[in-house]
């Protein structure tokens, strides 16, 4: 009876990380001149709390918590060159994810005036949840912001997407291991 109950635990915490939604909280802030910091936080059931950052991961249960920085190289970084790539997995990985709720917000700055105007018509066609916290100016070239995102899933859903994605990415890194 034991054994039993000991092998339903983890199938029992499987269902519910597969079927249930699952609420991720991001942190962000970006000054004009600097880099992006940004912590992501994945609360999960028995109040387990996953949290990945710029510096690195920590899990924490409670006052225990263990983690690491990330390898010296950093987390992967992706250009605008590999958008056709990669940009048909992000998009149905981004189609599964409800964004809850958005406080804070963007301001992009565009060298052109003419390019801000052009990004106020995309801006237009963007649902008014999400156009309201995004300012465009051209006084100053780049991006600030600082705000935070809760974004909802079901795992089931983005488990298809997240694959497809990972192996695109692990056939890119190791092509480039094999080049060099």
């Amino acid at each position: 009876m034991i054994y039993l109950l000991i092998g339903l635990l983890p199938v029992g915490l499987a269902v519910t990380l597969l079927l249930l939604p699952q609420r991720v909280t991001l942190r962000y802030r970006k000054p004009w001149d600097g880099p992006l910091v940004w912590i992501g936080q994945w609360h999960l059931p028995g109040r387990l709390v996953l949290q990945v950052s710029h510096r690195g991961w920590q899990c924490r249960w409670g006052s225990l918590y263990w983690g690491r920085r990330w390898p010296q190289p950093g987390p992967p970084t992706l250009s605008w060159v590999d958008l056709p790539r990669y940009g048909p997995a992000l998009f149905q990985l981004g189609r599964q994810l409800q964004l809850k709720s958005w406080q804070g917000g963007l301001e992009i700055g565009l060298a052109d005036p003419a390019l801000t105007g052009q990004g106020l018509g995309l801006m237009a066609a963007l649902p008014p949840q999400l156009a309201q916290h995004i300012r465009l100016t051209f006084t100053r070239v780049g991006w600030r912001g600082k705000g935070s995102l809760v974004v909802q899933y079901r795992s089931w859903q983005i488990l298809g997407p997240s694959l497809r994605l990972v192996w695109r990415l692990l056939q890119a890194d190791h092509q480039f291991k094999r080049g060099s």
